[in-house]
């Protein structure tokens, strides 16, 4: 045997060896708000209109439009934008920054 315990769910032998994972249930509820935090990085999902305005945006701050949060993004970590296909994509950017992004009150 691996000295596991056999009544172990699978979701929990699943945390203990994917590095940074959580469990299926906090999984599930990070992808509902479109913000996944693993190791303190931060990745945030945009939706694409097919006219290319932004459709949903995930942490967007009170205040802020999806265009005005998409453009403050894409002003200060714009590198770090990787677009996917079915007009979606998302920036890969640390926890810390997510946080001084959504604090700044200024473009």
């Amino acid at each position: 045997m691996s000295g596991r315990n056999e009544e172990q769910s699978p979701s929990a032998i699943l945390a203990e060896t994917a590095p940074g994972s959580v469990d299926f249930g906090e999984r599930a509820s990070v992808v509902t708000r479109g913000v996944a935090l693993e190791n303190r990085s931060a990745l945030i999902h945009v939706r694409f209109r097919p006219d290319g305005t932004v459709w949903e945006i995930a942490e967007r701050p009170a205040g802020l439009s999806g265009e005005e949060w998409f453009k403050r993004l894409c002003a200060r970590v714009g590198d770090r934008f990787q677009a996917r296909c079915g007009g979606r994509g998302m920036f890969r950017i640390s926890g810390d920054e997510l946080e001084a992004l959504k604090a700044s009150q200024t473009h």
